[in-house]
């Protein structure tokens, strides 16, 4: 193994750590609530929690592309602050919403709605702040600076989120996650001269989304790192929101139980992160990419046929480790690909196949989890098997296994 070279080991600005602490704490809200609204859905049976999660991502995936230009176009901590604000009313809203209706079906479906409609906007500006606070060498020790922190705050958000639900449902998790908003609203404010203004686009917003199609497309690295984790997120990005959940009430755990194991996923994630962190990126990123998809389907082969909870945690630990191998040096690939003008839209375009490819998955998942011959732990080891196959693909495409971060 090769050391980082020295660009790798430079001090990374103090205005990305501010940005990286309203992130951290946002995130631990988001958690919060991802984990609440899931439980919640989970309660009306597995076909209803897929359609619900569908409908907060198909307005997302409807509007992500005109979210990315507007990102582009009027500067991504301008156009987040507003997401934020949105979020945090839509939020503290929800809390006597819930103590007035409770948490039925129609409430979660609205929710879903507006949320997915927010997001849109929300996460192609929040992805692309990285690559515009730092150098572009940076960008792998940047994301994992995120992924370490992110872990502490996500092992904790859905811990919480377990004990919050279990105390007073959806309404308590919204509540804290108000809060958490309104923190990152005033770290945006304190940022706001941090980051110069975009120079304004020669063309019109049509125009400004199909040349960031274009260069998404049209370049082979970042065309064959989208389609490889729009194909990871169909396999991989269900597990906390709609699988963990109802693989921990076949078992007859709890909310709280349930929270944890989606915490030992997050812990296995940060393990990995943590190395990037101290010692950079490793060598050939995209080889290492398809070997955290072989780790991560190990581990789903674990959730698949281990019932005593303390197995269970250790292949959440396992699967963890795969998926922060894979997203540790698949995003900083995808970034460094093309130039800073343009990453709130291709986080636009990310966002979307990894949505479009949830629209696809969460209901077929939540249906095969209500079969009687399938169930929860069929699916856990379906995923488990097109996870290393998509792992073995990969490391048969010369352009991901010679890619380097520059």
């Amino acid at each position: 193994m090769t050391p980082p070279a020295e660009s790798d080991t430079q001090s990374i600005p103090v205005r990305y750590w501010i940005w990286l602490f309203g992130a951290a704490v946002s995130l631990l809200g988001d958690l919060t609530m991802t984990f609440a609204i899931g439980w919640s859905a989970t309660r009306h049976g597995g076909s209803v929690a897929g359609l619900i999660l569908l409908l907060a991502a198909a307005p997302r995936a409807a509007l992500l592309l005109v979210g990315g230009a507007i990102g582009d176009r009027f500067g991504a901590p301008r156009v987040l602050l507003a997401s934020c604000t949105a979020m945090f009313a839509v939020t503290a809203a929800l809390v006597p919403a819930t103590a007035i209706a409770g948490e039925p079906i129609w409430l979660l479906v609205v929710l879903a709605l507006v949320v997915g409609v927010i997001d849109a906007f929300f996460l192609p500006s929040s992805r692309s702040m990285p690559r515009l606070l730092v150098p572009s060498a940076q960008v792998p020790r940047a994301l994992a600076s995120f992924q370490v922190t992110g872990v502490v705050f996500a092992v904790t958000g859905t811990a919480v989120g377990g004990i919050l639900v279990n105390w007073s449902g959806l309404a308590a998790a919204a509540g804290f996650d108000a809060l958490t908003f309104a923190v990152m609203i005033a770290v945006l404010i304190v940022l706001r001269k941090a980051i110069t203004p975009p120079g304004r686009m020669p063309s019109g917003m049509i125009r400004s989304i199909g040349a960031g199609i274009k260069v998404a497309f049209g370049r082979p690295l970042t065309r064959a790192l989208l389609i490889t984790m729009t194909v990871a997120a169909g396999l991989l990005m269900p597990l906390d929101a709609l699988l963990m959940p109802l693989l921990a009430r076949s078992h007859g755990w709890d909310a709280a139980t349930a929270g944890l194991l989606v915490a030992s996923r997050s812990l296995g994630v940060g393990v990995i992160a943590l190395r990037i962190l101290m010692r950079g990126a490793f060598p050939r990123p995209g080889m290492f990419a398809a070997a955290g998809l072989l780790v991560a389907s190990a581990g789903l082969l674990g959730l698949s046929v281990f019932e005593p909870l303390p197995l269970a945690f250790a292949a959440g630990v396992l699967s963890g480790i795969g998926v922060g191998t894979f997203t540790g040096h698949v995003l900083p690939l995808l970034m460094n690909s093309v130039e800073r003008e343009y990453q709130s839209r291709l986080q636009s375009i990310v966002v979307l196949c990894q949505s479009l490819a949830l629209v696809v998955m969460n209901p077929i998942l939540g249906s095969l989890a209500d079969l009687d011959g399938v169930g929860i732990t069929g699916v856990c080891l379906a995923i488990s098997i097109a996870a290393a196959l998509t792992g073995v693909v990969v490391l048969t495409r010369p352009v991901l296994r010679s890619a380097t971060v520059s």
